[in-house]
């Protein structure tokens, strides 16, 4: 037994969330919210039972004629550690990211090295194409890393062209640690904040392994935008289309998922997120959501024992999000998360879905393998050896009872475990393998699978 709400709307209700100034017949909902629950019968006898809800929001599929206009900032260092492949393989990859702009988006691009210049002011594109390319291949290294005002500096760039109807992304790359101007952490986090209040977003791409993921991650995270691990340059056209290509086909921004519980269930946690929940009432905020893109949170609530038999709506959704075209608000409730009681363990047992209790144990291992990081870090190996080997005994035992489908993704999260436990034997967590663990639990606690 499971159960599977989906949220479906008439045409006058979507005309409604759209706020009415739609044609009739032209305004479609543009997210789709659902609900399920990995244990849909509860044992009604004994101590408290935890539940996950699994929740979803899907874009829907529209063509690239009606995608949202850009407004980009590609800040590029320049420094000297840039120099050779890495600077020759980042100007083509921007070069091909200008192909692809229509004529009406807005582009800037800036360079850092010690000092900041804007090589390319912003403007729409509009028959300039080729220009922006000829310049960017001329652009030479320099000296060292200014990342902080590069960033700012792309900020402002976007501020020239800024409308809320926009898609407004600073798209940073890097290979060097900031160490012109601020350079904290704690810092640069700050201004990603800032640029995200102003309604922008900082895409963040990291080349090679003598970068700072930590700071890279903070700018991506603080306005919900990508991070980018690129350890070989011969992929850097690979990650500039992507990125292009979600961008081009963003149809919602501001999305706010909002979960409710009565009372006698409580919310513990956001799997694959740091920290405990306080209160029955909790909300995520997501940036955008693509055409087709798909962006997961997992919920683990506590059924207390007052509740068996007499609570059986443990949850309740719903969305709230803009047209990322129009801007116009709109907002939908999906049917309540249910559950149902049962004295018959095996009954109860046989109900469980396998594909969401499989599915959680990877997004819990997101914030076990920060732990990892973290004890790494502090040069405590022995412990960080025994967290990667706890979380290999809980991923292979979620292994032995997943479907097919999830079972090749545990694989991978086994495989990536062991390498990692396998470079502890230098006594140490080596950059290269730090970069691809922190780039995995950011996908994951950032639903970007």
């Amino acid at each position: 037994m499971e159960i599977k709400r989906y949220l479906t709307m008439s045409a006058l209700g979507a005309l409604a969330l759209a706020g009415g100034n739609a044609e009739a017949g032209k305004t479609t909902v543009p997210v789709e919210l659902r609900t399920t629950v990995d244990r849909p019968l509860i044992v009604s006898e004994g101590d408290a039972q935890k539940v996950v809800i699994k929740i979803e929001v899907e874009g829907e599929k529209v063509a690239l004629a009606h995608r949202a206009p850009l407004n980009l900032s590609i800040v590029l260092d320049r420094s000297g550690s840039m120099s050779g492949a890495k600077l020759e393989q980042a100007k083509q990859a921007a070069a091909m990211l200008i192909d692809q702009l229509g004529e009406d988006d807005v582009v800037s691009v800036v360079l850092y090295d010690t000092e900041v210049d804007v090589l390319v002011p912003a403007r729409r594109l509009e028959g300039r194409r080729n220009q922006i390319q000829r310049m960017i291949s001329r652009v030479q290294t320099g000296g060292s890393t200014a990342l902080y005002a590069g960033v700012e500096e792309g900020g402002d760039q976007l501020r020239e062209f800024f409308t809320k109807e926009k898609v407004n992304r600073v798209i940073l790359l890097s290979d060097g640690i900031a160490n012109v101007g601020p350079s904290s952490n704690r810092e640069i986090a700050s201004l990603g904040t800032q640029l995200a209040r102003d309604g922008m977003s900082v895409t963040t791409i990291g080349l090679g392994n003598d970068y700072n993921e930590t700071l890279m991650t903070a700018l991506a995270e603080a306005s919900d935008a990508n991070y980018y691990y690129v350890e070989d340059v011969e992929r850097l056209p690979d990650v500039f289309a992507k990125e292009l290509g979600e961008l081009q086909s963003i149809v919602a921004r501001d999305i706010e998922i909002e979960i409710r519980c009565p009372k006698g269930v409580r919310p513990l946690r956001f799997l694959g997120r740091p920290g405990e929940l306080k209160k029955r009432t909790e909300s995520v905020a997501f940036g955008t959501l693509s055409s087709q893109q798909v962006r997961e949170l997992y919920l683990e609530c506590l059924i207390e024992p007052e509740s068996f038999d007499s609570v059986s709506e443990i949850a309740e959704c719903s969305v709230r999000f803009k047209h990322a075209a129009s801007g116009d608000s709109a907002s939908a409730k999906v049917s309540p998360v249910v559950v149902g009681y049962t004295k018959d363990t095996t009954l109860a047992e046989k109900s469980v879905n396998r594909a969401i209790v499989a599915e959680a144990a990877i997004f819990a291992n997101a914030v076990e393998t920060e732990r990892a990081i973290a004890l790494a870090d502090e040069g405590n190996i022995e412990a960080c050896r025994d967290q990667l080997r706890g979380q290999w005994s809980t991923l292979k035992e979620a292994y032995a009872a997943a479907p097919a489908a999830q079972q090749a993704q545990l694989a991978e999260e086994i495989r990536s475990v062991e390498e990692a436990e396998r470079d502890l034997e230098d006594n140490q967590l080596s950059k290269a393998q730090r970069k691809k663990l922190s780039n995995d639990a950011f996908m994951l606690r950032n639903s970007k699978r």
